[in-house]
C-alpha cells in the first residue's frame, strides 16, 4: 500500500512538470499566425534571411548554453550571443520551466568539447535591420543569427526554422519577453507559429 502510495504521488508530480512544461509552448492558431508575425514585423526578418553573406571576420568565442529559463534551442544556440559582443551571462526571465520540445539532437559537449566556438561576423550589415550578422557553424547545421542596431539579438535561423526574440522596451536591462519559432518553407514564409513566454 505504501508503495503504491508513493508511486501515486511520483507520478503526479511527474504529470504536473511534464504539463507545466508542455503549456510553455503554445501553438499560435492559423487565424493568428497574420497578427502575431505582423506584431514582430516578420517581412523585415524574412528579408534578412534571404541575404547570402560572403565577406567575413572569423572569431572564436566560449560557447554558453542557455539556462534552464529556455527552452532547448534549435541548432543549440548559445546564449551568450544574445547579444552581439557574446558576452552575455544571464538576461532576466521570469520562467520556471525547460521544454525539450525543440531539442535537435546535438550535444553541445560533442560538438565543442574545448568550449570554444568559431564564428563568422558579417562586415555588412544585415538588410533592412541594419544590424550585425553572425554565422555559427557550416552547411545544414548552420545558425544564421542577425541583431538589431542595438547589438540585441533579433532573430536566428536554424534549417527551416527561424526563431524571433522579442525584447521588453520598458526595462533598463535587457530582458526578454517572448520567443517566436516560425516553420518556414523553401521561400521562408511560415507554416506553424509557436510562442514560448518567460
Amino acid at each position: 500500500m505504501k508503495f503504491k502510495f508513493t508511486f501515486l504521488i511520483f507520478i503526479t508530480v511527474l504529470l504536473g512538470v511534464v504539463y507545466a512544461s508542455e503549456t510553455k509552448i503554445k501553438q499560435i492558431p492559423k487565424q493568428k499566425t497574420a497578427k502575431v508575425l505582423k506584431s514582430v514585423a516578420y517581412a523585415t526578418i524574412r528579408s534578412t534571411v534571404m541575404v547570402t553573406h560572403t565577406k567575413f571576420d572569423e572569431k572564436e568565442v566560449t560557447y554558453q548554453s542557455c539556462s534552464n529559463d529556455f527552452p532547448n534551442m534549435p541548432g543549440d544556440f548559445p546564449c551568450n550571443l544574445l547579444d552581439v559582443t557574446g558576452t552575455t551571462d544571464q538576461v532576466d526571465t521570469e520562467s520556471e520551466v525547460s521544454d525539450a520540445e525543440f531539442a535537435m539532437g546535438r550535444d553541445p559537449e560533442d560538438m565543442n568539447p574545448s568550449g570554444k566556438i568559431h564564428i563568422k561576423v558579417s562586415k555588412e550589415k544585415s538588410r533592412n535591420l541594419n544590424g550585425a550578422v553572425i554565422y555559427l557553424g557550416e552547411g545544414e547545421n548552420q545558425l544564421s543569427l542577425f541583431y538589431s542596431p542595438k547589438g540585441q539579438i533579433s532573430h536566428y535561423l536554424y534549417q527551416k526554422m527561424i526563431v524571433i526574440f522579442v525584447w521588453k522596451k520598458t526595462d533598463d536591462s535587457p530582458s526578454l519577453a517572448q520567443l517566436y519559432f516560425v516553420k518556414v518553407n523553401d521561400e521562408f514564409f511560415p507554416e506553424e507559429v509557436k510562442e514560448f513566454t518567460f
